[in-house]
């Protein structure tokens, strides 16, 4: 399967990437004969592919967690990494490079096989070489969408980096950077199959046409572009399902099934192919031994408990459906005493319990994580259905009773939500509970322009100001948009980079 390629590709310590921006090579690079003769055949180049799926790995331990799901309403955090709830980063914050530099490292990878591919003379045949061309330009549009999420316009890098000058390159506007994820994708829905065979180096869990599809309808659901948002998703909806047992989408016994469209890809217990992210949300009492880094949020906290707890609290979204089948899935109190507020009686503390893992070893979790599902296409259909027009009992009420089916509530009547804003903030509501600490919310909230008041509300019970100097108006939605900053030591490896984001 693919997740054991990719370990195998990790324990080869190949030097793919030579870029990074903060991380430059030498124009003599050591190995790069090595290098050069792996580039140079189907079976090399092959590796390299998998090679590029690799930075996914580091960037959902915990990194992408932090700088979302923490930086949402939906959580919060009692450690030293609480100016991430504040939005109080710096450009110096070792995560903001980690994820920069994770993302950057991916490109690189991908570029390089893109480079190569026109030197590699023993093919099989054409269809393995578009396959492989496919994979690339889809990692290389995905590494970009998150990028121009979290940054805003970045450098554009089409090609491996090979000397210090070629890392001179300025930013790009967010336009152009979403023009060149439009083009890597449309490029990658004609090279890839619909389904790999199964067989070595075509292991399901690869990127196909439906993914491609997937992350369009992502983007242009970020960028309020309805019409294709619908277009894409009716690509794919009729070829997924959705698992009557919530759990399974998390705790690797269904791992690349029909109900994702693509995951990370975890194995081989070591530290360098699992993830933490079990221990990362895991108490931090014994025997779990977790960090607890993430809370939900909570509104029986009062605005106590020493972050932004309070205000329209993660944990309260449960109080009109105690049937719904995932809330035990998504959270737990474990029965454990309250480490926050000792005057509350054990099992009064939630903790996130979706990827809590028993089975292997203590921080080294196999089991994939979801990056795009089936869940979320069908919602992201309903949500642009319902913003094109609203239908009191629409396509869009039925995609959402898809769901709330499945999660074992009762169908929702056209009668209960009667416009199209309270439908909307009812599919939000839906996505927020599904895609719950999937690294979504903070996304939503961001390409919505209502990240400051959603925080506010929470920032409301500490006295303190949401910085609106950190939002720029986006210049394809128009909506207030919240940018972290660029590293610093980007500045200083690139003289052409240009300017930092605003209010850093």
């Amino acid at each position: 399967m693919l997740k054991k390629i990719i370990y195998n590709i990790l324990m080869l310590n190949l030097s793919l990437a030579f870029i990074g921006c903060s991380d430059f090579l030498e124009p003599e690079m050591k190995g790069a004969t090595n290098i050069d003769m792996l580039l140079s055949t189907e079976k090399g180049i092959q590796t390299a592919m998998n090679g590029v799926y690799e930075p996914l790995i580091g960037l959902y331990k915990s990194n992408m967690s932090v700088l979302t799901d923490q930086a949402s309403d939906d959580g919060w955090t009692w450690r030293f990494e609480q100016n991430v709830d504040l939005f109080i980063m710096s450009p110096e914050h070792q995560t903001i490079s980690s994820v920069w530099k994770g993302h950057f490292d991916g490109i690189g990878r991908a570029n390089v096989v893109l480079d190569n591919l026109i030197n590699i003379k023993d093919f099989k045949d054409e269809k393995t070489r578009n396959y492989i061309e496919g994979q690339a330009k889809f990692m290389r549009a995905f590494y970009y969408f998150n990028l121009v999420r979290l940054f805003g316009g970045v450098p554009i890098l089409e090609h491996s980096i090979k000397t210090i000058d070629d890392t001179q390159i300025p930013r790009s506007s967010i336009q152009e950077v979403y023009v060149f994820i439009k083009t890597n994708l449309d490029e990658a829905e004609k090279l890839l199959p619909e389904e790999f065979s199964g067989d070595a180096n075509f292991e399901n869990g690869r990127p196909t046409k439906y993914t491609v599809n997937a992350l369009k309808a992502l983007v242009h659901l970020e960028l309020g572009e309805w019409e294709q948002v619908v277009a894409s998703t009716d690509k794919i909806i009729g070829k997924g399902e959705l698992l009557k047992d919530y759990a399974k989408n998390f705790n690797g016994t269904a791992e690349n099934g029909n109900q994702s469209l693509f995951e990370v890809q975890y194995g081989g217990v070591t530290t360098s192919t699992t993830t933490g992210i079990s221990s990362f949300y895991a108490p931090t009492a014994a025997p779990y031994s977790g960090g607890s880094n993430i809370l939900p949020t909570d509104d029986s906290f009062e605005g106590t408990g020493g972050g932004i707890t309070t205000g329209n609290g993660f944990v309260q979204l449960f109080d009109d459906r105690p049937e719904d089948n995932r809330k035990n899935v998504i959270l737990s109190t474990y029965g454990l005493p309250n480490f926050i507020d000792a005057n509350k009686p054990d099992g009064s503390l939630y903790f996130v319990n979706k990827y809590y893992n028993s089975v292997d070893p203590r921080g080294k979790s196999t089991w994939n994580f979801p990056l795009i599902r089936y869940a979320e296409i069908l919602l992201a259909k309903a949500e642009a259905l319902n913003e094109l027009k609203y239908e009191s009992n629409g396509e869009a009420l039925n995609l959402v009773n898809m769901i709330r089916e499945n999660a074992g509530l009762s169908k929702l009547l056209g009668t209960e939500y009667t416009t199209q804003e309270t439908f909307r903030e009812y599919i939000m509501k839906e996505r927020r509970i599904e895609l719950a600490f999937e690294c979504k919310r903070f996304f939503d909230l961001n390409r919505r322009g209502i990240l400051q008041s959603a925080i506010q509300l929470q920032m409301d019970y500490m006295g303190v100001k949401f910085p609106e100097n950190k939002l720029i108006t986006h210049p394809i939605t128009k909506k207030r948009y919240y940018l972290y900053p660029i590293p610093s030591t980007e500045f200083v490896n690139n003289a052409l980079l240009g300017e930092q984001n605003p209010g850093y």
